[in-house]
């Protein structure tokens, strides 16, 4: 079964639709969000609708448990945005039954706060931690980190929430995407790996493109796909309420 999987969407509706045409064009058979589909950017209804229409299985974010329960370690530019999306999902614009439809998703993702399936587990931050760790290249060289998060885990794990792709031995080494062979890697060659998929909607590799993972059985697949992150840029910057550095940082991939 070829799956993709895509984390950290951030209400950016041009680069979700960049990657859903790369998804489709691949035959993907199913996706799988591992969180963060809202706040930061400028369209979260659309991409809530791209969400309930087309995921397979979407867990819960920090992002999406900002809004719904509680906004943890979130500095005073990230609480403008959670309060200004907020505001986007209760507007009067929009019918009751939409506003509805999306708290009730959103509700629905604070019981999947991750999942297993077979040798594969899927997080939003780290195995340890499945909401709110981060896992950063830094990490591979603080052992103790890594050999806990192993631990958590019987082979696979697919996180997101930092926004950097690469992939994670046991061993403690930090690969790349750009240094694999094409993106592409034989799982086979794994005792065990945790793999962050990277993000959609803000990538911060000093990369614009948009990232996810596509796993087809062994073989694993980094993707990295253009997308017009101009006009989102632009829509980013009609918002007054939004910091600027949202809209900034979608320029350099950072």
């Amino acid at each position: 079964m070829r799956i993709a999987i895509v984390s950290d969407v951030h209400s950016n509706i041009e680069a979700m639709n960049a990657v859903l045409g790369d998804i489709d064009n691949l035959g993907c058979e199913r996706i799988y969000c591992l969180g963060d589909l809202i706040d930061y950017g400028p369209n979260p209804c659309e991409v809530l609708d791209v969400a309930m229409e087309r995921f397979d299985l979407c867990l819960l974010g920090n992002h999406e448990e900002a809004l719904m329960l509680v906004a943890e370690d979130f500095n005073e530019r990230a609480m403008r945005s959670v309060e200004w999306t907020r505001e986007q999902l209760n507007s009067r614009e929009l019918s009751t039954e939409k506003r509805k439809a999306y708290w009730n998703y959103l509700d629905s993702l604070n019981k999947v706060r991750q999942h297993k399936q077979g040798d594969l587990l899927f997080v939003h931050g780290s195995p340890r931690k499945p909401t709110h760790e981060y896992v950063f290249p830094k990490d591979s060289l603080d052992q103790p980190k890594i050999r806990s998060m192993f631990a958590k885990f019987d082979r696979f794990c697919f996180c997101g929430h930092s926004h950097i792709p690469g992939i994670y031995s046991e061993t403690g080494k930090y690969g790349h995407p750009k240094n694999l062979n094409n993106g592409e890697l034989d799982l086979r060659r794994f005792r065990k790996l945790l793999v962050n998929v990277g993000s959609v909607g803000q990538p911060r590799d000093h990369d614009t493109r948009a990232c996810y993972v596509v796993i087809d059985g062994s073989r694993l697949m980094f993707r990295r796909v253009e997308y017009d992150y101009e006009t989102t840029v632009e829509k980013l910057r009609a918002i007054k309420e939004l910091p600027t550095m949202l809209a900034d940082r979608l320029l350099h991939g950072k």
